[in-house]
């Protein structure tokens, strides 16, 4: 089966074609998340400094690492009172076997 010059060209140029239009694409949409990046910091930059935005910015960090430190701290209360369970069943368990 022969295959015409013309037509193997023309797909090969299509698949050039195509592949530069989808690279390109992949390079804008970075372009436009750095692009919405920027933009919002120029816009919280030019905000006062008792504006809700700007008063959220900087609250949200700090509940963040008291909500860390909160979860470390149940954590720990959770191991001591699951071992304390632990050593008060055992002793329950060993004082009713005295009794038999």
């Amino acid at each position: 089966m022969s295959r015409d010059p013309r037509i193997v060209a023309l797909a090969c140029a299509a698949l050039v074609a195509g592949g530069y239009l989808l690279a390109r694409g992949g390079r804008r949409r970075i372009d436009m998340a750095a692009m919405r990046r920027k933009m919002m910091e120029r816009m919280m930059n030019a905000m006062p400094d008792n504006s809700p935005p700007k008063v959220i910015a900087t609250v949200l960090p700090r509940l963040q690492e008291q909500n860390e430190q909160i979860l470390t701290l149940l954590k720990e209360q959770n191991a001591i009172l699951r071992s304390g369970t632990e050593k008060y069943t055992t002793t329950a368990e060993d004082t009713s076997n005295d009794r038999r």
